[in-house]
């Protein structure tokens, strides 16, 4: 061969040698087996941990419920004369929902006050008849007999005074209830009794729903059920309200998971001084959440995260990675907050932290912000 070409030879020899060695200074540096088996530092990126605000907004569909029930039941046996409300109905406090026929209520009122009457005047006669005994008594002039005969009338006028007082009152009680009205601002959910029926004592004849506070019952998913807690704040909308947000907040969580959508019901209490929100009225929930000054990390750093073995790897000073476990708190936006396990400022594994095993030497191949 000509000098000329043995120079070409051993430049592309160089060439070639050059880009093997790349080659396999490239694979080890970014294959975690590799480097290991040469017992060459891991390729890792990292994340200091961190302390952060995390603003969690938790959505969820649902429909306006009452915030409380009232069942009214009559106090008297009569005839209905006039329900002057529907289901559905809105009415105020006062307003009149039934009225019963009193003719004969009032007649026995009536009745019994002319017989209070009638005792209260024959007890004044017994009392001077047992006087006039007594009097004779003293003068040995009556019979022990007698007196007797007389105070025992006169407890008896006092008794049927006593019987007749007690009727009185009791139908001056029940003509207090012929008519019934609402003892609250809400909407008329069951009406029991029509006109013309008779009703009985502690019938139920309506229910009512109170509207000045309303509640939404909100249907929220099942991996959110950690981060819904009591008195958080929470806004909701209505497509029969484009553009109004009503502001509420959480006051009561069922524990149960419906089998079927997989969601629990949080309950959101909202003022409805207005009565606009009526029972069924669809909508939709945003809770707000918000953690300030917590210890927080990417969610893509935490293996079993869903376990009860959640855990990190934690490059050391000395550029070994160890695996901690941590307890996950709530996940925002890829981020999830770290209530023990680690502290501010140590640097945990995001990429690459699937390959790793406890104490292995590693590097970073580049540095993640967050």
């Amino acid at each position: 061969m000509k000098r000329s070409h043995w120079v070409v030879f051993l430049i592309i020899c160089l060439i070639l040698g050059f880009l093997v060695f790349e080659t396999v200074i490239h694979v080890i540096n970014t294959n975690t087996g590799k480097a290991r088996s040469v017992h060459a530092a891991s390729p890792v990126e990292t994340v200091p941990v961190r302390r952060l605000t995390l603003d969690e907004v938790i959505g969820g569909a649902g429909a306006v419920e009452q915030a409380e029930t009232v069942q009214l039941t009559t106090q008297i046996p009569s005839q209905v004369l006039e329900v002057p409300v529907k289901i559905g109905d809105l009415v105020k406090k006062g307003d009149l929902l039934v009225r019963w026929d009193d003719r004969l209520m009032q007649a026995t009122l009536e009745a019994d006050r002319a017989y209070v009457e009638t005792n209260k005047i024959k007890i004044q006669d017994e009392a001077r008849q047992v006087e006039r005994y007594r009097a004779l008594g003293k003068k040995n002039m009556g019979t022990p007999m007698e007196l007797e005969k007389s105070e025992m009338a006169m407890a008896d006028a006092k008794e049927a005074l006593a019987k007749a007082t007690l009727s009185l009152r009791q139908t001056e009680i029940e003509l207090e209830h012929v008519k019934m009205t609402s003892p609250l601002d809400g909407i008329v959910l069951e009406r029991l009794v029509n006109p013309g029926e008779t009703t009985h004592h502690d019938q139920i004849v309506m229910k009512l729903g109170s509207l000045n506070t309303v509640l939404m019952a909100a249907k929220i998913s099942e991996e959110k059920m950690h981060s819904v807690e009591l008195g958080l704040p929470a806004e909701t909308s209505f497509p029969a309200f484009p553009g109004d947000a009503f502001q509420g907040k959480v006051v009561k969580i069922d524990p149960n998971i419906d089998p079927i959508t997989r969601t629990f019901t949080t309950y959101i209490e909202i003022k409805n001084s207005d009565f606009r929100l009526k029972p069924g009225l669809s909508g939709f929930a945003r809770i707000r959440r918000t953690a300030k000054d917590v210890l927080a990390v990417p969610s893509i750093a935490i293996m079993n995260p869903s376990g009860e073995q959640a855990s990190v790897y934690v490059v050391s000073d000395s550029g070994h990675a160890n695996q901690r476990k941590v307890h996950a708190g709530n996940v925002v936006e890829a981020m999830t907050e770290i209530t023990s396990g680690l502290k501010e400022g140590e640097k945990v594994v995001t990429v690459g932290q699937l390959y790793l095993k406890e104490n292995d030497k590693v590097h970073s191949t580049s540095r993640s912000n967050f």
